[in-house]
């Protein structure tokens, strides 16, 4: 008799391998992770921790190779999944008494008493079998039969028929369909059908949201899944501005310096903290990695200072460490494509259309040309899937300090690019290594002039 949302409506539900909590907040990397972004949610976690204010460090997305080779280095477990964000039903869901399917009347009559709109009939194995309401006890109350065999009736024999919500249904997916039910109450379950709770109209178009301090970005395009839907608390990064309005004013620092581990650094550094030896590790590994250890141009004096005395906590010589950490990573050959397109991936808006640029890191372009039909097969099918104007592949010689792009995009995007063609999709960027710095400020003046 109870009716759970039929497979169908559940396609467009987005199954969620983990459940957040509106009592936490959490400091959580961008999509894809990469070392900064794990580092930074663990550094800034723990400084915040430090100081007074109760968080959680969380992570969009698996680690790539070489943050994971960081945290076994340094013995760090690895912030906490959130694959999602968006209010759920079993966010929404409230216990309330329930009534077993051959209880006499009088055990639901008692729950609407104590002030119950709808009293839930469960079965034994805690399945719903269907709901009682104070209508259908009105009914039976008027119905021709003397009030003895009335109140004998079980509350099965009265039952409706209840809609029904999994915990891990998201509210958004539904939201129609809630405007136009006829009902203001109802069932959760769990996802092997189990009663959890009542849902109530009123509290599922005010659902609790996710509270999120950003790190290592400030887009929703690059940020976990529904950010949309959650509440910004907080930003700390060192990438350009793409960041949502909020309803309120929130502690927001974004600096130009080369690692949003560095910005933490100097944040202990003012408090007089000194992070752990594991935890400095990890923080040294996110500098490291995105400065291809104080190489890149978008390092500064700042990352260097930070990384000296990061080093010295973690106890460890910066120079061969960072050599160590930048091999860490395989090479194109022993990754899929999968693997080395989305491992660094990151969405921006130029011009008025959508792009995607990944970043590779290799030790040698040997192996590029034995890749580069495959790669440029798997990044067209990306672009027509994720309807992209531009999608490219930076892969980048960290010996030599060069970059070459793969890219595929519309035929005047391509023609317009300011780079040495070598090869069909691919150009040349010389001695071009940063994404962030040199490649994305590029592409936004090619587009951007283009409109």
């Amino acid at each position: 008799m109870v009716q759970v949302q039929d497979a169908a409506q559940r396609a467009h539900t987005k199954e969620r391998g983990d459940r957040w909590d509106p009592e936490v907040t959490y400091v959580i990397g961008h999509q894809r992770p990469d070392t900064d972004a794990i580092a930074s949610a663990l550094g800034y976690a723990w400084f915040l921790n430090q100081i007074g204010k109760k968080v959680t460090p969380a992570r969009a997305g698996q680690p790539g190779e070489q943050a994971l080779f960081a945290l076994s280095r340094f013995s760090m477990a690895p912030p906490m999944l959130l694959t999602g964000v968006a209010p759920t039903f079993g966010h929404c869901a409230r216990h309330q008494g329930v009534v077993a399917p051959d209880a006499p009347l009088p055990a639901a009559m008692a729950r609407v008493a104590e002030g119950d709109r709808i009293v839930p009939v469960v079965d034994p194995e805690g399945k719903p079998v269907g709901v009682v309401t104070s209508l259908a006890l009105a009914r039976a109350y008027m119905a021709p039969m003397n009030v003895t065999a009335m109140l004998a009736q079980p509350c099965l024999s009265i039952a409706e028929t209840p809609v029904v919500f999994r915990v891990s249904d998201r509210i958004s997916d539904y939201r129609n369909q809630l405007l136009r039910s006829e009902t203001d109450d109802f069932l959760v379950v769990s996802e092997t059908g189990r009663y959890v709770g009542v849902a109530t109209r009123s509290r599922i178009l005010q659902p609790p949201r996710a509270r999120l301090i950003l790190v290592d970005h400030n887009e929703l395009s690059q940020a976990v899944a529904d950010a949309e839907e959650a509440e910004i608390v907080g930003v700390l990064d060192h990438h350009r501005l793409g960041n949502p309005p909020t309803a309120a004013p929130i502690p927001f620092l974004v600096d130009p310096v080369g690692s949003t581990c560095t910005l933490i650094a100097e944040q202990c550094q003012a408090h007089k903290l000194e992070p752990p030896e594991g935890l400095a590790g990890m923080m040294l590994s996110g500098i490291l990695s995105d400065t291809l250890v104080l190489r890149s141009p978008t390092t500064t004096e700042r990352d260097r200072a930070a990384a000296e005395w990061l080093a010295r906590l973690a106890k460890v010589e910066l120079e061969a460490y960072g050599q160590e950490l930048l091999h860490a990573a395989p090479g194109l050959t022993e990754r899929s494509a999968d693997e080395i397109l989305d491992g660094d991936r990151k969405s921006y808006q130029m011009g008025g259309v959508a792009v995607s640029i990944g970043q590779v890191e290799v030790t040698g372009m040997e192996s590029l040309a034995q890749r580069r039909e495959e790669l440029l097969q798997a990044l067209e099918e990306r672009r027509e899937r994720e309807g992209l104007a531009l999608i490219g592949l930076m892969v980048t010689d960290i010996v030599t300090g060069r970059s070459h792009l793969l890219c595929r995009g519309e035929p005047w995007i391509l023609t317009a690019l300011p780079f040495t063609r070598v090869a069909e999709g691919e150009f040349d960027l010389e001695d071009m290594v940063s994404r962030k710095k040199q490649l994305v400020p590029m592409l936004h003046a090619v587009l951007e002039e283009a409109f």
